[in-house]
This record gives structure tokens, sequence and C-alpha cells, in this order.
């Protein structure tokens, strides 16, 4: 379970920032799936690719 906490924070922050546009920018429709659909999928994966990228300490 420790090895998701990095993927399930990034698709948090994901959510929150597809949120906030879609918010900001009032998007409606397929646009708005579009966002709710790929954001906290990208943000997933970039944060889960930056925390292995760093080195462990034993």
């Amino acid at each position: 379970m420790k090895d998701y906490l990095p993927y399930l924070a990034g698709a948090l922050l994901g959510v929150l920032v597809a949120l906030i546009i879609s918010t900001l920018l009032t998007l409606q429709g397929t646009a708005q799936l579009m966002l709710f659909a790929l954001l906290p999928a990208i943000g997933g994966a970039i944060v889960e690719r930056v925390s292995q990228r760093r080195p462990r300490k034993p």
C-alpha cells in the first residue's frame, strides 16, 4: 500500500487542479470530462515518477 501513496497523492492533486480549472473556465460537457479524465492520471504519474527518482534514505 505504501508504494501507491505517491500516485494517490498526485491523483488527488490532479483532481484539485481539474476542479479549479473547470470552475475558473466554466467548462461543461466533453471538455470538462476530458479534464477530469486526464489530469488525475497525469498528476499521479508525475508525482510517482518524481518520488521514484529521489534517492531513498535507509
